[in-house]
């Protein structure tokens, strides 16, 4: 099964940015980048495949990571509502 853009964007774009590479492959940008303490927990800031199938794949990856790390207000505090 090939995955298509329009699905993995309605999938990750919420807060990816997904863009096919210059010469070949996809890549994938994160819309906040993640603070040091995000990056020390093996969370990425870009990722790429050679398909977008591979894309689809590691962005899902990186959702398992930050649902098993913190909740998103732990991984972005900076970005915490002021009460």
């Amino acid at each position: 099964m090939s995955a298509r853009l329009g699905e993995v964007e309605n999938e990750y774009g919420h807060q990816w940015i997904i863009s096919d590479g210059a010469g070949c492959g996809w890549y994938a940008v994160r819309r906040a980048l993640l603070p040091d303490h995000g990056k020390q927990r093996g969370l990425s800031n870009v990722r790429c495949g050679r398909t977008l199938e591979e894309l689809a794949r590691h962005l899902a990856e990186e959702r398992r990571l930050e649902a098993s790390w913190a909740a998103p207000a732990q991984l972005w505090p900076h970005l915490r509502r002021a009460s």
